[in-house]
């Protein structure tokens, strides 16, 4: 199993797939600090266009990484879908052949999906300072204080995005087809949850999904990068991350596993 993971990791890193998402990051951080920087241009120097101002940007946009599970998914999935027996599959792992229950296929497809996201999370915090400092030169070295604290916010982060990992594989292990498997992902993951913030607003004062909203993935992410605000809660977004993660693991397990046949 270990070496059929090895294996597919370096397949999902080699692929068309992982080189667009690689060059879509680093556009995003090229994007978020021209902004600044025409920000500063237009309106002059001011309190909002300073490198440490692109750190608290970003902790603000942590949504994306976690929309865009549902890509990491599809880059450890591979482009057919294996069907599941009973006595096992045997799959390619280099040049050897590995044999796996559906449960053990499952969990690695998990795993290299986990892998992809730390690699691509690693990628992507190296590309955010280079860039930022290549940007503010002039200001001198970004503080280490700048990076400690986004690194903290991010390190609280790490729950939903493994929530996240978590909704792409049970998907597309549930659906055959990916366009309903990234489908039921944007269901849950945009659909219900801007459906409860919606009618959580004081205009409809809906009490049941004003307490509901607290428990939505959507909602931790939105209080992440404040940690004097009286509503956040680190446990429980801890909690939340960790409990919606294992939830959609036991979901996409029983129900790949009664397919085999």
């Amino acid at each position: 199993m270990i070496k059929y993971i090895v294996n597919d990791f370096k397949r999902a890193l080699k692929s068309k797939l992982a080189k667009i998402y690689f060059f879509a990051t680093l556009a995003l951080i090229l994007l978020a600090n021209i902004a600044v920087i025409c920000f500063r241009f237009i309106y002059g120097s001011n309190e909002g266009t300073f490198a440490y101002n692109v750190f608290n940007y970003a902790t603000w946009c942590f949504l994306i990484p976690y929309y865009s599970c549902i890509v990491l998914g599809i880059m450890a999935f591979g482009k057919e879908y294996i069907y599941p027996k009973k006595e096992g599959m045997v799959l390619e792992a280099g040049d050897t052949k590995v044999p796996l229950r559906p449960w053990q296929l499952y969990i690695a497809k998990l795993i290299v999906t986990i892998l992809l996201a730390i690699v691509f999370l690693i990628a992507a915090l190296i590309l955010l300072y280079v860039v930022t400092q290549l940007f503010h030169i002039n200001e001198g070295i970004i503080q280490w204080m700048v990076v400690r604290n986004f690194l903290k916010i991010a390190s609280l982060s790490l729950p939903l995005w493994f929530a996240g990992t978590a909704f792409a594989i049970m998907f597309l292990f549930v659906f055959e087809k990916k366009w309903k498997a990234v489908l039921g992902f944007a269901v849950v993951t945009v659909v219900i949850p801007q459906i409860i913030r919606i009618f959580s607003l004081d205009s409809f004062k809906f009490e049941f999904f004003r307490i509901i909203r607290k428990y939505t993935i959507t909602q931790s992410f939105g209080l992440v990068p404040y940690p004097s605000y009286p509503e956040r809660s680190v446990p429980l977004i801890v909690t939340l991350g960790i409990a919606y993660g294992v939830l959609a693991t036991v979901i996409g397990l029983i129900v790949y596993n009664r397919r085999s046949r």
